[in-house]
């Protein structure tokens, strides 16, 4: 069984690294000629090389990380049984399940501090996109690593209480489980805005003037009830352009990084958010709720799976199942499933944003949304022309080519 959870590693990462493989080469190929004229010939020298340097660097990341895990898991779990006793030092089994993803995450979070900081400050940096302060960097990863122990440490408590209680009746911990997390995630969605985004960041009302007075009415024209409509210090991190909504039915919070503020004319702004508004009124949000759902029942139920197969943890040293291991171990496994996954709710997101798309030229014309998306694309260095195969996994939003390309065709239906 050992051997089974190693194969999968092996396997995930070989396919990612296939993926991987395909988007590098077809960067030999001229660029779709519908976005041939966002980078002049300086700044495509540029995403050559971003792109380059960020391949090389995904795969020197990713490859430590899998040859850790592997290092903790081969000749028998060795190193795993060596946290598992450092985590033992207490009778308390809860307090040994979490020392024992303490010590593992801790790990983690070591060996993703420095790759964090190389990308940050190094590659970031070398392309112009950080603005980050070391001061913040430092922050930032204090509070995730708060957060992480407050949020993993109540999560894992909750399932240790729910396996205990129900671990002769694994079905009903399935369901109470899945139900469990739902609530927790639709709680995490309604307090985005309000506690987690100000956390990191800062969030002030948008100043009076044309731009909100331009967004309400669109707001109203459309139906929605816009709650706020904000402004957040994106700049003091990077020069990335982005916006954002929070909040559920048509009580919405707009959100709009001040650097989208600063780069963008009024008019593709708006166009925009008539994009971001076209997810409420095709009700998208709903649907990804229900999405989100059954992808949670299946981990719920891969998790379960996991805590009913003893040889999985008797492979790797340990007398019988133990939660903190089954946690690693589904973190593991998986992967594959995500893989899997991703290719139907990839394919149905990107479907949505074809449709926000037109939804959004049918408002305000196509000029402004042209304009918009070839100037996130050019202030992103965005991948002009990934590998259809790759697009297909990971790509929650189709290619700038074919954004743009069915955008022509819809404005001259």
């Amino acid at each position: 069984m050992d051997y089974f959870v190693i194969a999968v590693l092996l396997i995930t990462f070989s396919v990612e690294a296939f993926l991987k493989v395909l988007n590098e080469r077809i960067k030999s190929q001229p660029i779709p000629e519908n976005v041939s004229d966002i980078f002049d010939e300086k700044r495509y020298q540029k995403w050559i090389a971003y792109t380059k340097v960020n391949s090389r660097f995904g795969w020197i990341s990713r490859g430590v990380s899998l040859a850790i895990t592997l290092a903790l898991l081969l000749f028998d779990g060795a190193l795993i049984q060596v946290i598992y006793e450092a985590a033992s030092i207490s009778d308390s089994a809860l307090l040994s399940v979490l020392l024992f993803l303490g010590i593992y995450q801790l790990i983690q979070f070591i060996l993703g501090l420095g790759f964090s900081y190389y990308r940050t400050f190094k590659i970031e940096t070398d392309f112009g996109f950080n603005k980050t302060t070391k001061k913040t960097f430092v922050s930032d990863k204090v509070k995730q690593l708060l957060l992480t122990i407050i949020l993993g440490g109540g999560l894992v408590t909750g399932l240790y209480y729910l396996y205990e209680a129900f671990q002769d009746n694994l079905l009903v911990f399935i369901v109470i489980a899945w139900a469990s997390l739902m609530a927790i995630f639709a709680l995490i969605s309604y307090l985005y805005t309000a506690v987690f985004v100000k956390i990191f960041n800062k969030i002030e009302p948008l100043e009076d003037g044309s731009l909100k007075t331009s967004i309400e009415n669109l707001a109203a024209e459309i139906g929605f009830k816009v709650k706020a409509i904000s402004k957040m210090d994106a700049s003091k991190r990077s020069t990335r352009l982005n916006a954002f909504f929070s909040g559920f039915g048509k009580q919405k919070e707009i959100v709009l990084f001040d650097t989208l503020i600063d780069k963008m004319s009024e008019d593709e702004i708006l166009a925009v958010l008539a994009h971001e508004f076209a997810h409420g009124k095709h009700k998208d949000v709903p649907r990804m709720f229900i999405q989100q759902a059954i992808q949670i029942f299946l981990y719920v139920f891969l998790f379960y799976v996991v805590l009913t197969t003893e040889s999985l943890y008797t492979a790797f040293g340990f007398e019988g199942i133990f939660l903190g291991f089954g946690v690693i171990l589904f973190s593991i496994l998986i992967s594959p499933l995500d893989l899997l996954i991703s290719l139907p709710t990839m394919a149905l997101s990107r479907w949505a944003e074809y449709r926000a798309d037109a939804y959004s030229v049918s408002l305000l014309g196509p000029e402004p949304m042209e304009r918009a998306l070839r100037k996130l694309a050019k202030e992103s260095l965005s991948d002009l022309n990934p590998h259809p195969a790759y697009t297909t996994v990971y790509y929650s939003h189709p290619p700038m080519h074919k954004r743009l390309a069915a955008i022509s065709k819809n404005a001259s239906a």
